[in-house]
């Protein structure tokens, strides 16, 4: 059982809505559907009337109401307990990000940062986990940093939001690129364009698909992954176009082995924010100096 999903039932338990439940956990009514329905499957009796407006619990529902008030109590105490147990160190900082941020990111950040600590040592992992475990993992000082695109389903439950701080580092623009070698599809209205695109699930895919559905009629998918370093080896090997961040491919730009494509058009270019996040009460000398000189980029 995943506690969030006691977290669910909780909150549709209050609103008795599915659509304010859901805005009240950051996530899509659909998705918490599925999430209150695996709990039922998980405990074979059905929580919730779903023919009375507003939702009501059922008798099932009603006696394990307290069983999961009292679950997710003590692993929140247990949590505390633990956390408190791991010993503090200012050598070392811990960072998560998005797996193509780590790539193409945090090594600039990092540098940045060591510049006036060069004692500093990190470790980063890339996010393979749901935003909200990342968020907890801050809250309960499992991790220092987290590295992420600010956008709206990437922000903390409000229960936590409060214990936690934020500052921009920096804005990355998602332009659409193809290699030189295919750059003359461009010019024919009428010819399809191989398409290598980012996967539903991941964040990329949310940021870009405004831009996308402004061309979609001349696109042909041809591939489809989560990785933005796949695409951009997919880009260079004369396979169609991407939506890739600047920063990844900036030197195949100047040397004009990939170009922007109909760089005329600025509604085709994606710019995101990206923000680091970190838990408001850590007080370790060196997280508090590495905090000032990421206010001060």
């Amino acid at each position: 059982m995943d506690s969030k999903w006691l977290e669910d039932f909780l909150a549709l338990s209050q609103y008795g809505n599915y659509s304010q439940a859901a805005i009240q956990r950051h996530i899509t009514q659909p998705a918490l559907s599925r999430r209150i329905k695996a709990l039922e499957e998980m405990l074979g009796v059905p929580l919730f009337d779903r023919t009375t407006t507003p939702v009501t619990l059922t008798c099932y529902g009603e006696r394990f109401e307290p069983y999961a008030r009292h679950v997710l109590s003590t692993l929140t105490e247990a949590r505390h307990e633990l956390s408190a147990m791991m010993p503090a160190t200012d050598n070392t900082l811990v960072m998560v990000s998005l797996h193509t941020l780590s790539v193409n990111i945090l090594p600039d950040m990092i540098n940045y940062l060591r510049q006036s600590e060069p004692q500093l040592n990190f470790t980063v992992n890339a996010s393979i986990q749901g935003i909200d475990n990342h968020f907890n993992a801050l809250i309960n000082r499992q991790i220092d940093m987290l590295v992420t695109y600010d956008l709206p389903s990437s922000q903390p439950g409000l229960e936590i939001a409060g214990g936690l701080k934020r500052s921009l580092w920096r804005y990355e623009r998602f332009i659409p690129v193809v290699s030189a070698h295919l750059a003359d599809k461009l010019d024919d209205p009428h010819t399809a364009i191989p398409w290598l695109c980012y996967s539903d699930y991941t964040f990329v895919r949310r940021i870009i698909d405004p831009a996308e559905q402004r061309v979609r009629p001349r696109l042909k998918k041809v591939f489809e992954t989560g990785l933005s370093e796949t695409i951009r080896e997919m880009v260079l090997r004369h396979m169609g176009m991407a939506w890739l961040p600047e920063s990844m491919v900036a030197e195949e730009l100047v040397n004009q082995e990939i170009i922007q494509c109909w760089p005329e058009n600025s509604d085709l270019v994606c710019e995101i924010p990206i923000v680091v996040w970190a838990n408001l009460d850590d007080q370790r000398s060196v997280m508090q100096r590495c905090w000032d000189k990421l206010l001060r980029f």
